[in-house]
Order: C-alpha cells, then structure tokens, then sequence
C-alpha cells in the first residue's frame, strides 16, 4: 500500500532526523532502507549532510517501519551490547595477564590502580553489583529471661573472685 504524499514526507522527516544523529548508511539499516535510496533523499531535499551520492537504487518502504525513536533505541540496544561484550573482553584479558605475574607486581601502585579499575569495568560488563537485590532473612535471638540473667551474674561474679586470686 503506497504511502501519501504527507505521510511520504512525514517519514522521510524521521529518517533525516535519525540521520543527523547517526549517520546516513546506519539509518538506512535502522529503517530497513536501500542505502542510496537515502543517499538520493539526502542530495534531492539538501539534508546538510556531507556524505552523499546521486544515484540510488529502487527502494520499497516497508509498512512496519519503526518510528525514529525506536529506531535509534535499536542501534543503540547493537552498540550497548557491543560495548558491553568488549569490556568483558578487556577485563578478562587484564585479569589473565596478572595471573602471569608477581604478587610483588600485583602491589605495585600503578598497576594496582590499574586492575582496580578493570575490576570495575568487570562488575559493570556482568552486572555483579546490582542493588536491587532484596534479600530478607528473619533471626529469632531469644533474650534471657530475668531469672537467667541472675543466675548469669552470679556464675560472673564467683568467675570473677576466681580470676582475682589468680592474680
């Protein structure tokens, strides 16, 4: 089903929109577009954007089409988990090199400052320190009765008159 003119407009609108944020080739895939099918849109609107070319390909838009918000939320969510598997990487690689070296190594200040931030990067990659973690333990400390607590002074202060002699 052919898109209307406003509605053609409309889209091409959000595709610029995520194209000045991240590129015009990453949001031709973003929207599932024929890169110079964008190119084109760029060069015949004046996008303002420096890396175009004239000749474009034969491009149908597909009804499902995310919005520009989820658009850029979905190639965010590719760079979050990219990231996330490279610190992983990074930490790991430092953690086995120091298992190379000395422990007088490991306490030098430099290096030490070094695998503490690492270690940091690690809880951040795998999510050790999450503080949504509610964890409810119930203790029943039973209290002396006033009759135990009697008995236990006396048992003291006889332990106490020992423990003087002693000296």
């Amino acid at each position: 089903m052919p898109l209307s003119k406003a509605q053609a407009e409309d889209f091409r609108t959000h595709v610029r929109c995520l194209a000045m944020q991240i590129g015009l080739r990453a949001a031709a895939r973003a929207y599932s577009l024929n890169e110079d099918r964008v190119r084109k849109w760029a060069h015949r609107f004046n996008w303002q954007i420096s890396q175009f070319r004239p000749n474009a390909g034969k491009s149908v838009l597909s009804p499902d089409v995310p919005s520009p918000l989820g658009a850029l939320a979905n190639v965010m969510a590719g760079y979050a988990d990219r990231t996330r598997l490279a610190m992983a990487r990074t930490s790991q690689r430092a953690f086995e090199h120091c298992d190379t070296k000395s422990d007088e190594d490991l306490h030098d200040m430099p290096r030490a400052i070094a695998l503490e931030k690492h270690a940091r990067v690690a809880s951040l990659a795998h999510n050790w320190n999450v503080n949504n973690v509610n964890v409810g333990v119930a203790v029943n400390v039973p209290l002396p009765t006033s009759e135990e607590r009697s008995e236990m002074r006396s048992i003291d202060a006889k332990l106490d008159a020992i423990a003087a002699k002693l000296k």
